[in-house]
């Protein structure tokens, strides 16, 4: 399709997965290619360097996991350099590669360049973590539109031009953070009334938890530590992540790996079953713990549970049954689902893309500030003075926000000021986070001066703050604008990333396949399979997945196009060792499916 203008794309950049959907012949929809709407956000370099992004690499963790990055989401906003391969990358370096290629397949289905989008992050995110994701983004080759929480993204796509006023809870429990909003829905206005969350916390939390329970009872069996070799503990890993969704529909999950480690030459297998109540009691602290997010976040809202109208879920942790379970407990009446848990939040961004962009389609959106930002100040005695940490924008403001408050110097002749601008909830500054600071020089250089300074702050809808410090008398300003994650770092760095990556861009295009469309469509496999010395032998078991793929289930099918897709490119490198360990975990599965 081409337009004369291209659409803003709205991003769901996720901890696990990330989802790219689009507002395109007057309907919002999820972009799939290979039949499936979900990027693995895993990036990694292969052996002879060559850059692999989504299932390619997350199969890669297999056999080389010093060559892969997975779950960089959870360190965004961080002032550090992961190491893949031999080369250090930034959380944003990496986050953008992974944009990137959302942009590419956005790019495929309008038939031209995408240059704008709407990303999404946890309601809990700092400054930090927000402008991190709006710096991927940007390295990414992206303007930044708007970033937009996650459950409020998700409120977007539920009721839209439905009438009178209906309060509703979103409970965000993806692969590695969890938020809760509280939104009120009145005459096509979508107020976010609170948010509370967890950047911590999500269903990766929940398989280490069941991944150390395995090997734990492997380890009294046998003796051996599966954990300690990653390629070991990667399999073990996805066993455990198929074993939880498994419980998610039954009440006992078998873990059936062959080969798994060796004792004396002895090849061990691990066969075991795990009861849902035994992976229940290893989680509950951390359900518990959404449970007190929930609780924090009704009580800002001034609500009660009885005054919630709809329990609305999303991310795909939230099909754990002990959430569903705690939340009837609550509120006394069922959660539910009415879009796919895992492409709520990508539907919202795209709508939310598309009003930016004019489009009519019917929600307006209050959202509010998830965290409170304010300045140290001294207070007490001029000689001893204790530092405070003092709220001007307080959490669960309205956005935009405009706040100010007065200051007095502490001394009569004092000509500087010094300005600390921190986020957090504690009274106690170190508490908080500092995320600049500035100096308001030349006070007191006037008749006029009185010791009197008014701090002012802005929170735009983007997460932009600005903080501007005026003596009240002369009206001598200076101002700090947190708007960039690297712009405490020089723009010669910024710079290098630029150039780096656009490198590593250019190599990863001139080397990838052309896109099929039709398998984009279709969602199908593809009839061509690799062939040659290492592609020959697969070959009936390429048929084998393409046989019990017409009869499997959406959610076994997507699990064996992905591991034919990533043993394609296996073969496609020549990596036997990863050819080797995909080729067990596709076996398995199509054992499982079909016996």
């Amino acid at each position: 399709m081409n337009t004369s203008t291209a659409p803003v794309i709205g991003i769901d950049l996720g901890t696990t997965n990330s989802v790219v959907a689009v507002y395109l012949d007057g309907q919002v929809r999820v972009l799939e290619e290979d039949g499936s709407a979900l990027l693995p956000s895993v990036v990694g370099l292969t052996i002879d360097g060559k850059l692999i992004t989504g299932t390619q690499a997350r199969n890669q963790l297999v056999a080389f996991p010093d060559r892969t990055i997975a779950s960089v989401k959870r360190r965004m906003g961080e002032a550090i350099r992961l190491k893949m391969a031999d080369q250090e990358f930034s959380p944003q370096e990496i986050s953008a590669i992974i944009l990137r290629k959302l942009r590419e397949r956005a790019e495929r289905a309008v038939g031209q360049p995408v240059s704008q989008a709407v990303i999404t992050v946890p309601a809990f995110f700092n400054e930090n973590q927000r402008q991190a994701t709006r710096e991927a983004g940007e390295l990414a080759g992206l303007q930044v539109q708007r970033i937009i929480n996650e459950p409020t993204a998700a409120s977007l796509v539920y009721h839209a031009g439905q009438s009178g006023r209906r309060h509703l809870m979103i409970y965000d429990l993806g692969g590695g953070t969890f938020d809760v909003s509280i939104v009120r829905m009145e005459d096509g206005v979508i107020e976010v009334l609170s948010s509370k969350g967890d950047t911590q916390l999500g269903g990766d939390d929940f398989d280490r938890l069941l991944t150390r329970f395995v090997a734990d009872r492997f380890s009294t069996q046998h003796g051996v530590d599966l954990t300690e070799d990653p390629a070991t503990r990667w399999r073990l890993l996805q066993a455990c992540e198929q074993a939880k969704r498994e419980l998610s529909e039954h009440t006992t999950a078998a873990l059936s790996e062959e080969f798994i480690a060796t004792v004396d030459g002895k090849p061990l297998n691990l066969m075991l079953d795990v009861e849902r109540h035994e992976y229940e009691e290893l989680i509950l602290p951390l359900v518990e713990q959404t449970i007190r997010c929930v609780d924090q976040a009704l009580h800002d809202a001034n609500l009660t549970p009885s005054q919630i109208d709809e329990l609305i879920l999303v991310g795909g942790s939230s099909r754990t049954p002990l959430v569903q379970q705690r939340l009837r407990q609550e509120f006394q009446h069922e959660p539910h689902w009415a879009i796919n848990p895992d492409l709520a939040v990508a539907l919202g961004a795209a709508t939310q893309a598309a009003i930016q962009s004019g489009a009519s389609l019917g929600p307006v959106l209050v959202d509010v500030a998830t965290h409170s930002l304010g300045v140290r100040a001294a207070s007490g005695d001029p000689f001893a003075p204790e530092l405070v940490y003092v709220p001007i924008i307080h959490r669960n403001s309205p956005l935009p926000a405009r706040y100010e408050e007065p200051f007095s110097t502490m001394y009569e002749d004092q000509v500087a000021a010094e300005i600390h601008v921190y986020q957090g909830e504690s009274p106690r500054l170190e508490d908080n986070q500092e995320l600049g600071s500035f100096v308001l020089e030349g006070l007191n250089q006037s008749k006029q001066s009185d010791g009197k300074v008014i701090v002012r702050f802005e929170l735009t809808l983007d997460g932009t703050l600005s903080v501007t410090a005026v003596e009240r008398r002369t009206g001598i300003a200076k101002s700090l604008k947190i708007q960039n994650a690297l712009s405490a770092q020089n723009q010669e760095f910024r710079q290098q990333a630029m150039e780096r990556l656009g490198a590593m861009f250019s190599q990863a295009d001139a080397t990838a396949p052309a896109a099929n469309s039709e398998r984009v469509i279709a969602g199908s496999l593809t009839p061509g399979s690799p062939t040659g010395s290492l592609g020959d032998p697969l070959q009936p078991l390429f048929r084998r997945a393409a046989e019990l793929r017409q009869s499997a289930t959406p959610e076994d099918v997507e699990e064996i196009d992905e591991l034919v897709d990533g043993l394609r490119s296996a073969v496609e490198l020549e990596d036997k060792e990863l050819i080797k360990a995909v080729q067990a975990e596709l076996e398995d599965l199509l054992f499982y499916i079909g016996g």
